[in-house]
C-alpha cells in the first residue's frame, strides 16, 4: 500500500470519527432507538474501511452518565491493515442534555453509569452490529422489565427504596 494512500486512509478514519455524532438525536430517545440510529452508521463505517483494504476486528459503543443533567456517547473500533498495523477509529460526543432521553432510559443510564454495546461485524445484510449490553439485560431482569422496554414504574420504585 502506497504511503500517500495509507496517510489518506488514516486521515479519513479520523474525519469520519469526528463527524459521527452530528444530528444523531431527537427528543424522547430510548436505548433501543439510540441503538437503531447508531447501528447503521457503525455498519457503514466498517464497510467503508473494509472496502479500502482494512480488516475490522472489534469495537464498542457506549452511552455514559456524565453528570446530573448530561450523558455522552462514545465509540471505538479497531481495524488492521494489510501490513498488520492496527488503526483505531474512535470519538466521544459532546455532552448531551438528558432531556433528549425518554425518562426510563435516563434513569437506566443514571443507575448503570455506562452502557456498553460490543460492535460486531454483521454477518448478513440484516444483522445488527451492536450487540446487547449484559449489565443492561441484568438490570432489566432485576426490575422484571421486558427486554425491549424499561418498566419506568418499577425503576422509580427501586430508587425510592
Amino acid at each position: 500500500m502506497a504511503l500517500e494512500n495509507k496517510i489518506e486512509m488514516v486521515a479519513d478514519l479520523v474525519e469520519a470519527a469526528k463527524n459521527f455524532f452530528v444530528d444523531l438525536f431527537r427528543p424522547d430517545m430510548t436505548l433501543e432507538k439510540i441503538s437503531d440510529v447508531v447501528s447503521p452508521r457503525l455498519d457503514d463505517t466498517i464497510k467503508k474501511y473494509e472496502n479500502q483494504g482494512l480488516e475490522y476486528s472489534a469495537g464498542k459503543f457506549s452511552i455514559k452518565y456524565a453528570d446530573a443533567k448530561h450523558f455522552q456517547l462514545a465509540f471505538e473500533m479497531y481495524f488492521r491493515d494489510a501490513e498488520g498495523k492496527w488503526h483505531k477509529c474512535a470519538n466521544e460526543s459532546e455532552l448531551r442534555d438528558a432531556t433528549l432521553l425518554e425518562v426510563g432510559a435516563w434513569k437506566t443510564i443514571q443507575a448503570l453509569k455506562v452502557i456498553t454495546f460490543p460492535i460486531e461485524k454483521p454477518k448478513s445484510k440484516d444483522d445488527e452490529v451492536l450487540q446487547k449490553d449484559k449489565n443492561l439485560e441484568e438490570y432489566r431482569e432485576s426490575l422484571n422489565a421486558p427486554a425491549d422496554e424499561l418498566d419506568l414504574e418499577k425503576t422509580i420504585n427501586v430508587e425510592k427504596k
